[in-house]
């Protein structure tokens, strides 16, 4: 403590009595530890959905993550009956598959991006004219090869074979066999879609682009046969 002489009277300076009360108030003071960081929500990667009679099916999970043979559904139809299940895309590409009464599960090879999804009685409804749900594929570790042609002007055609017909053990030759006529050099053929998908998918690449897909057909006895080429137009000159 000090003090000081001012006009003959003490003012007393509470220099050290201040520190303490701060102490004191500092004291009162609970640390709180810090708890563990929220984690995001995982990715699923099936979508669980619920059909309903006349009504949306109902997504748990409105974003999904593709596995590699493609975007895996569970079902599960609390109707009376059988109905169908289909999927479409903005590009107009789809599918579309059985939703039988119960739980069932379905693979289906879309793209990754956004997809409508519906329920109906393919006996009573149109498909184009049921309601949908909404639902966003995300390829967070490329499971996707994009096969998306780089052109606006395509073509399409589909080979068809004899009873008994066999193809190429490898479906990179068999690809090859497809795009017979249309490569040129330095054209890089190579696997595309989904890599474990039912139906395998190659497609050729000129200068970075993509010019020509070709589907490969099982020909059940170990080797493949090319089905449907698509290219673009430009190739055919």
């Amino acid at each position: 403590m000090r003090t000081r002489v001012l006009g003959g009277m003490k003012l007393v300076l509470l220099v050290v009595a201040s520190v303490v009360a701060l102490s004191a108030c500092g004291a009162e003071r609970e640390t709180v530890p810090a708890g563990p960081s929220p984690q995001p929500a995982q990715t699923q990667d099936v979508v669980r959905l619920v059909c309903q009679v006349k009504e949306p099916p109902v997504v748990e999970f409105p974003t999904v993550e593709p596995q590699p043979d493609g975007v895996h559904f569970q079902i599960v139809n609390e109707t009376d009956k059988d109905l169908a299940f289909s999927v479409e895309t903005p590009s107009g590409g789809g599918g579309g598959t059985n939703a039988p009464q119960g739980v069932s599960t379905q693979v289906v090879d879309i793209p990754p991006g956004k997809a409508s999804i519906a329920c109906f009685d393919p006996y009573t409804e149109d498909a184009g004219k049921v309601a949908k749900t909404d639902l966003e594929i995300v390829d967070e570790h490329g499971a996707w090869v994009p096969t998306r042609l780089k052109c606006a002007q395509q073509f399409s055609g589909v080979v068809d074979y004899v009873a008994g017909a066999r193809g190429k053990p490898d479906p990179l030759e068999a690809a090859r066999e497809g795009f017979r006529g249309y490569m040129e050099a330095g054209d890089v053929v190579e696997p595309a879609g989904y890599s474990q998908a039912e139906m395998l998918v190659f497609r050729l690449v000129r200068d970075g682009d993509v010019v020509a897909t070709a589907e490969l057909l099982d020909d059940g006895a170990g080797g493949w046969l090319p089905s449907t080429v698509t290219g673009c137009s430009s190739l055919l000159r």
